[in-house]
């Protein structure tokens, strides 16, 4: 299995404080069945996490060290951004997953500044980039407007659940709105997020088992291989979006 999106880079956004504990956390990620985990430190503005050096420079570093183990784990080259003003300057810096110039995983930003969002992700596409919008199922915005979600995929971006949202463990708003995304054609692939605190409940398997209980296996074979495309730079399935209909959204579950 492919994760899209970990915080598994010593030292980084999250990620394991050590040696020791980042080999702990990929022995846990190969055991769940994990075979590449594209690493994605945050990049934003603010902090100005790592450009493009110095993550190159950790995933060769993390990969000569699994290897040296044999330690049956891929670690590829990502970065999540954080939406803000700045994203067009920051993309010259960031990475997009696998460093293939197709998919650039970004986080929504807050109401305020969701309508230039729409633009910046406009503005990307022209470069040629497809924004991956990281766990909308959390963004109360989003929540208020799931109508956002519909027009975002209309205009060509990804949607990336999290693992957790169909799990349950990020409340059962964002469960409610992940499983309607899903119904909706408007979710794309799944990935765990997960970070030094969160591996021991890794549950990105265990949301693939969920689907295809409730949705069967086609659901569940077009998210992964979107996940294995995404890796490779090539175009996604996607099923046609729909509209949500407000009145029915966040209904009892």
């Amino acid at each position: 299995m492919i994760d899209i999106c970990t915080f598994i880079l010593p030292n980084s956004s999250n990620g394991p404080k050590d040696s020791d504990a980042f080999i702990h956390m990929a022995k846990m990620l190969v055991k769940h069945g994990i075979t590449h985990a594209v690493a994605t430190p945050v990049l934003n503005k603010e902090s100005y996490v790592k450009d493009k050096e110095p993550v190159q420079d950790q995933v060769d570093a993390a990969n000569q060290h699994l290897q040296s183990l044999s330690i049956p784990l891929k670690i590829l080259l990502g970065q999540k951004v954080r939406a803000s003003k700045q994203i067009l300057q920051l993309y010259s810096e960031s990475l997009t997953i696998n460093n293939t110039n197709k998919y650039l995983l970004v986080s929504l930003p807050e109401e305020a500044v969701i309508n230039q969002f729409e633009d910046v992700i406009y503005k990307l596409q022209l470069k040629g980039i497809v924004p991956i919008i990281s766990e909308p199922e959390m963004s109360s915005f989003i929540l208020d407007n799931p109508q956002k979600i519909y027009q975002f995929v209309k205009n060509g971006a990804v949607i990336q659940l999290s693992a957790a949202s169909i799990l349950g463990q990020n409340g059962r708003k964002a469960k409610r709105a992940a499983y309607q995304f899903i119904e909706h054609g408007l979710a794309h692939v799944i990935a765990s997020g997960v970070t030094a605190q969160t591996f021991n409940t890794y549950g990105l398997q265990g949301a693939y088992d969920v689907l295809s209980k409730r949705y069967g296996s086609r659901t569940v074979y077009m998210l992964k291989e979107n996940a294995e495309s995404i890796i490779r730079g090539e175009a996604l399935y996607k099923e046609r979006p729909e509209r949500i209909k407000q009145a029915k959204f966040l209904g009892i579950f």
